[in-house]
Parts: structure tokens; C-alpha cells; sequence
């Protein structure tokens, strides 16, 4: 008889806990957003800047903000120099003070080691509203390795 209650027991906390295992309110939000990923609205997607379209942006002096979330050991090693340039860490990044300095009007680029934490952090700028935000494609690898005298800004 305290095998079946036991058994039961377990039973019901396991479908229960199955039955609330994620947050249906942020699946909804995560719906709403990832819906619109179809086929074609993939295919067409500007998500990324590659190396050389960065080097022309910059040599051309276009309008945009380059976010760097790396850590700042990272940026100690490797750094960039630009004046559009913003430097909040991943771990800081959604901070209200934080996310009150980035531009809504102009194109976010955000930028990381290797782009990883950049595809994250930019998927998520863009589900608060970020809109016009796209990815450093291979992150400051991809950068460093796109600069040659050929690409870099002239002085």
C-alpha cells in the first residue's frame, strides 16, 4: 500500500513538474519573435557584417555604433579604436543604465571574440527593440583579419 502512495506520489510530481517546466509567457514572446524566421525572411536576413563591409563602413565614415561586449581582459589584449565606439561587457549589457546608452536610431553593431556571444546578445537587443542591430561576423577575429593596408581607414 506505501509502495502505490509513494509510486503515485511520484508520479504526480513528475507530470506536474513536466506540466510547469518552462515559462509559457516567455515562450509566447520567443513565439512571436522567432515565427517571423521563415525560409525567405532568412535568406534575405542582414544579421551579419563581414570584415570587409565593416573596413568600408569605417573608412567611409558611415554613421553606426560598434558595441564591444567582450571582457574587459579581452579588451586589454586587443582592443579597437573608433569613436562610435561602446564598450559594455556581456554581464553588464542588460542593465538599464546600460541599454539607455545605446543608439534606437542608428545601426548596432556588436561585436565579441568570435561572434558567439555577439549572435546572442544581438537576438536579444532585437527582441527589446533594438531593431536595427546586426552581428561582427567572426567577431574581432573576423575584423582583425579583414584589416590590411588595403582596407584599413586612412589617416
Amino acid at each position: 500500500m506505501i509502495e502505490k502512495i509513494i509510486t503515485g506520489a511520484l508520479l504526480v510530481s513528475t507530470l506536474t513538474l513536466n506540466a510547469i517546466a518552462y515559462d509559457s509567457d516567455k515562450a509566447k514572446c520567443f513565439d512571436k519573435y522567432y515565427s517571423h524566421f521563415t525560409q525567405q525572411a532568412c535568406a534575405k536576413s542582414k544579421f551579419y557584417i563581414d570584415g570587409e563591409e565593416m573596413m568600408k563602413m569605417i573608412r567611409d565614415k558611415n554613421k553606426f555604433t560598434f558595441l564591444d561586449i567582450r571582457t574587459k581582459g579581452e579588451i586589454g589584449v586587443v582592443g579597437v579604436k573608433a569613436t562610435n565606439l561602446l564598450e559594455i561587457p556581456i554581464e553588464h549589457l542588460f542593465e538599464a543604465k546600460n541599454l539607455d546608452r545605446l543608439p534606437k536610431d542608428e545601426l548596432l553593431v556588436v561585436v565579441c571574440y568570435s561572434g558567439t556571444r555577439a549572435i546572442a546578445a544581438a537576438t536579444s537587443l532585437k527582441m527589446l527593440g533594438f531593431t536595427n542591430t546586426r552581428v561582427m561576423k567572426f567577431g574581432i577575429m573576423g575584423l582583425a583579419k579583414a584589416n590590411s593596408v588595403k582596407n584599413a581607414p586612412l589617416k
